[in-house]
């Protein structure tokens, strides 16, 4: 997994990633040779700022740039920026802010997640000016303390930085993982309803042809007929293909499940379309049942209808079919026919997304060889969603 990046880690400027750090790093660099030469005036007791008082003040500042770089440039820095303020003191000049450039080297380090590092810095700093208290002439031990004191916050603060780093760095890559699910399954819905949408329609449109080509000649009318089913199955087919790949175009909204005509009516002009392409229907009660069925639940009880029928034209055109809709506690639909094709029925994409629509909403789907065909059985809590 890939480190987060620092809040400065962005190409500003066209100089890399440490351009961004440049500006607040000089300013610093300029504020603590300001400090330190003021003290100095204040206290002409102590050794004489010159040039290298102002070389050594540089390096905790010039540091900064170096830690954001990351790698061996951060060691380098995170020396650097130890070295600088504790040479300056142990020279005999007055400490003054030496030591404050210290510390937002180690806030740097645990901001760009090198958290050995700001430790290792922030202790050693610690340390030195400890140590450089004890000797005459030196630091007092107020200022000691106090220093110590600032290194310790820095510290918690570049691990407090580091945590908040790990934890935006997960929260990210969690975001991503649901946008790649949504994604996944997004186009796994839009593909299980164009399956549906064309292996139905183009089912239909293949019996209806067959019987126009067939009565062509000897029933002109019939034929006729046929080519009228073939027609309006197509423009229907069109129709819902539209609004399928219409949600795709829709700008502002949530994906959704496509249900315009899944209601009550779709179910009856299956069973019709069904009975024209020449199975025997058997479907008492079921335009009645299909009145109450919630309407979260309609579509997933549409296109299993629609798939299971769709199934028994392909694989036992004329059969009989049985179809059974029972609206109570639960949803339960049936359809049973006496085909000699169900040993050809595999799992295929049909099955599959039938499968998948009744556990998408808590039901459950069984598919298989019947007592004299192929028998499909959903099963839906009636939830109202």
């Amino acid at each position: 997994m890939t480190p987060a990046p620092a809040p400065w880690s962005g190409p500003p400027w066209g100089r890399g990633r440490w351009g961004w750090v440049a500006v607040p790093a000089s300013f610093l660099a300029l504020v603590t040779v300001l400090g330190a030469a003021g003290a100095a005036w204040w206290h002409p007791q102590a050794r004489a700022f010159d040039a290298v008082a102002v070389v050594l003040l540089l390096l905790a500042p010039a540091a900064i740039v170096l830690v954001v770089r990351g790698g061996r440039a951060a060691l380098v820095g995170s020396v650097l920026a130890v070295l600088g303020p504790t040479t300056f003191v142990a020279l005999g000049y007055e400490p003054g802010p030496a030591f404050v450039p210290l510390g937002f080297v180690v806030v740097a380090l645990g901001v760009t997640r090198q958290r050995v590092l700001s430790l290792a810095a922030g202790t050693a700093g610690a340390i030195a000016v400890a140590v450089l208290s004890i000797g005459p002439g030196s630091p007092t031990l107020v200022y000691a303390t106090v220093t110590v004191a600032g290194l310790a916050v820095a510290m918690l603060l570049g691990e407090g930085a580091r945590g908040r780093a790990e934890r935006m760095q997960a929260l990210r890559a969690a975001r991503v993982s649901r946008q790649e699910s949504a994604v996944a399954a997004e186009r796994l819905r839009i593909a299980r309803e164009l399956h549906d949408v064309l292996a139905h329609s183009l089912s239909g449109i293949t019996v209806q042809a067959g019987v126009g080509l067939h009565l062509m000649d000897r029933e002109p009318e019939a034929a006729r007929r046929a080519l009228t089913e073939i027609r309006e199955a197509s423009r229907d087919a069109l129709d819902e293909v539209r609004e399928v790949l219409g949600v795709l175009r829709a700008d502002g909204e949530a994906p959704r499940e496509p249900t315009a005509g899944h209601g009550p009516r779709s179910v009856g002009e299956l069973l019709v379309r069904a009975r024209a392409d020449g199975l025997t229907v058997d479907d008492e009660g079921v335009d009645e049942a299909a009145t109450r069925v919630p309407e979260s639940l309609a579509g997933v009880v549409h296109r299993t209808l629609q798939e299971a029928l769709t199934n028994v034209r392909r694989h036992a055109p004329g059969a009989s079919v049985q179809v059974r809709l029972v609206v109570g506690d639960s949803i339960v639909l049936e359809v049973v026919d006496d085909g000699p094709g169900a040993d050809e029925i595999v799992e295929g994409y049909g099955l599959r997304g039938m499968r998948e629509r009744a556990e998408s909403v808590g039901g459950t789907l069984v598919a298989g060889p019947g007592p004299t065909g192929f028998r499909v059985r959903l099963e839906l809590p009636r939830v109202e969603r």
